[in-house]
């Protein structure tokens, strides 16, 4: 027995909520698909705790919403609960600091609000048909399989997860030493002092130290801290090689492998700190990630696939569905990030046919998943891009829905 649904977005993180939001906002009956048991994806999940891409690149004039809708009304409810008036200048670029816990619960409630949407969690895509008008959808929850059917599917997964269910001409992926590095971040709650730069420099140097003198490991050389929107409360997050050329992000023994890494890596870090750093001593046991964030795995081959260079130029298209904003942030080793900015402070388009595909009539793809080479992702991947590329989706999802 299947179900039927107008719009079924698969994947919960920010492009997934932002989609949606969107299709039930339009009066489609939608269903959220969501593996983990919180909505927000990295920015909950792996504990990223900063908005980037919600801004205008112009940071010689005051600071602006680059893309209207669902980017703008989540980046205004987080600085509302945050009790912040305005995202922190971080060099050449605005970032607005999110906090993880307060994106998930803003998430539930957004979605409670929306009488079109039904949501599910814990669940496992494991399957995909196609249909005359549409789209069948195999979904595993606790071993019980369950068929639904659908108008227009979205993609979030960040995995393009639909395109490796129906072969390889719909999806590439970079080569493994290419591969953005992963990310594990963890919070450190009690944390005194002020943290300017020059405490970072000094922190830095005493991590180096201590990597030299065998007390730490090789990989906490990729830590680097934040401080949260609350007091007393920092991000420390730590680049990881994760085998560097052998990465594979499909392969469940390398992920394990990562996260064990991650965690000790962390725990040495806490524990070092804790000895040797007066703002530390108070700090308890870090708060760990449900999971290590994943920066780059598959995409799909879209109508179009945005370039690196186009993101440079600034290029605009007649058919563009949102804006990116943020710089080109390459981590291809855990050395820390290489940018690539616009050569001038303006947006660039994104084109529909970076969420679509002609060979694919019903199936919409947003977030990290999108048709973009492996330079313009590292743009294109942050989380308010990411938000705008999913409502994009949405909307082209709900025009391919006929009327009642």
């Amino acid at each position: 027995m299947s179900r039927s649904w107008d719009v079924i977005v698969i994947g919960g993180g920010s492009a997934g909520l932002a989609a949606a939001l969107a299709a039930a906002r339009g009066g489609a009956r939608t269903l959220l698909v969501e593996r983990q048991t919180k909505l927000g994806g990295m920015g909950v999940n792996a504990l990223v705790h900063t908005f980037c891409g919600l801004f205008h690149p112009d940071v010689s004039k005051p600071w602006s919403w680059l893309n209207a809708g669902v980017p703008q009304e989540i980046g205004e409810k987080m600085m509302e609960r945050t009790r912040q008036s305005a995202p922190d200048l971080m060099g050449r670029i605005y970032v607005l600091r999110q906090h993880p816990s307060v994106f998930a619960h803003l998430a539930d409630e957004l979605c409670a609000a929306e009488k079109n949407l039904t949501r599910m969690s814990g669940v496992e895509w494991c399957g995909l048909q196609r249909l005359n008008d549409g789209w069948e959808v195999d979904l595993c929850s606790r071993g019980v399989l369950e068929r639904h059917v659908t108008r227009s599917l979205v993609d979030t997964t960040g995995d393009a997860t639909g395109a490796r269910f129906l072969g390889s001409e719909y999806w590439t992926q970079a080569e493994p030493e290419k591969l953005y590095r992963p990310a594990y971040v963890c919070a450190l709650p009690h944390v005194t002092g002020v943290h300017d730069e020059t405490w970072r420099f000094a922190i830095g140097a005493q991590i180096v130290r201590a990597v030299r003198n065998g007390v730490l490991p090789e990989a906490a050389m990729g830590a680097q801290f934040r401080d949260s929107p609350f007091s007393e409360e920092m991000f420390l997050t730590i680049d990881l090689e994760a085998g560097q050329g052998s990465w594979d992000p499909f392969d469940a023994i390398k992920r394990a492998e990562v996260e064990a890494t991650g965690r000790d890596v962390a725990m040495s870090l806490w524990r070092m700190l804790r000895a040797e750093h007066a703002d530390f001593q108070h700090c308890p046991p870090p708060v760990l990630p449900a999971l290590a964030g994943i920066r780059e795995t598959a995409r799909y081959l879209g109508d179009k696939v945005l370039s690196g260079d186009e993101l440079a130029s600034s290029t605009r298209f007649a058919d563009e569905v949102a804006l990116a904003g943020w710089p080109m942030e390459k981590r291809e080793n855990a050395r820390g990030p290489k940018f690539r900015y616009f050569d001038q402070p303006e947006p660039a388009g994104i084109p529909a046919g970076c969420l679509m595909s002609a060979k694919l009539p019903g199936l919409f793809f947003a977030g990290r998943c999108l048709s973009a080479d492996h330079e313009a992702l590292a743009s294109v991947r942050v989380m308010g891009t990411c938000m705008a590329t999913g409502e994009a989706a949405a909307k082209m999802a709900l025009a391919h829905v006929p009327k009642a």
